[in-house]
């Protein structure tokens, strides 16, 4: 099983989005699929599941490591498994525990998929301690440059106790404007970021899906933003 978190410390970049489509659209290419929603707001759940107050989550999983097949629940989608995410989660003192518990599971999954909160806090660590890709996905804008310097250090410093971790970057609501173009090229070309070829569109139909808790791919599955996302897939499987 191969574990992708994605993750930022910036806020308004497209984390669930990118963990909810980058999912589904795994499943669909034949992937057995965990989704493990780690922000205590839900956003990624409520695609997938129900939220409410009598499953268990990744709270009871971080507490329980060794239970984690208790918290894992089928969504509504084939080949696409959740441990739910909760509103209640708590700090934590040991960085490893989620690596413990995925450990359990890794015969039963091709993929895990697991979706952040945008600090880099023990919760935070619990996943990327786990992790095989750090995914970042970033907008072109004024504050990206300074945001991607803060995440690089974050990511040294995880290199310390998960050297294997890759780090790969992805532009994100990308649009023509003459604005986003410097920006992009700006950094491109100023900085060494492992940036993805692969870019996804800035589009109403991804407001729409959302809107809808839907996959992109299930609400306009000919559309070239649902392609982007295949585009985006194909591009991680060739590693």
């Amino acid at each position: 099983m191969k574990v992708y978190v994605v993750a930022n410390l910036k806020g308004d970049v497209g984390k669930t989005t990118t963990t909810v489509n980058v999912a589904y659209t795994f499943s669909e290419m034949g992937g057995r699929v965990l989704v493990i929603d780690l922000d205590p707001q839900c956003n990624c759940t409520r695609f997938f599941a129900k939220v409410n107050g009598y499953s268990k989550t990744v709270r009871d999983v971080l507490e329980n490591p060794k239970g984690i097949n208790s918290a894992v629940y089928r969504t509504k989608y084939q080949d696409i498994d959740i441990v739910k995410g909760s509103v209640k989660i708590t700090e934590q003192k040991t960085p490893w525990r989620l690596k413990e518990a995925l450990g359990y599971l890794k015969k039963d999954y091709d993929v895990c998929l697991i979706d952040t909160r945008p600090v880099f806090d023990m919760l935070t660590m619990n996943v990327l301690y786990a992790a095989d890709v750090f995914l970042t996905p970033v907008k072109f804008d004024n504050f990206c440059r300074d945001n991607l310097t803060m995440v690089e250090d974050a990511y040294h410093e995880i290199l310390e106790n998960n050297p294997d971790l890759e780090w790969k970057i992805f532009a994100n609501m990308v649009s023509n404007t003459k604005a986003q173009k410097l920006s992009s090229e700006d950094l491109i070309a100023k900085h060494d970021y492992p940036f993805l070829q692969s870019c996804i569109s800035r589009t109403a139909i991804v407001d729409n899906a959302l809107s809808l808790y839907k996959p992109v791919a299930k609400h306009r599955v000919m559309s070239n933003v649902a392609q982007d996302f295949v585009d985006l897939v194909e591009e991680l499987l060739e590693d």
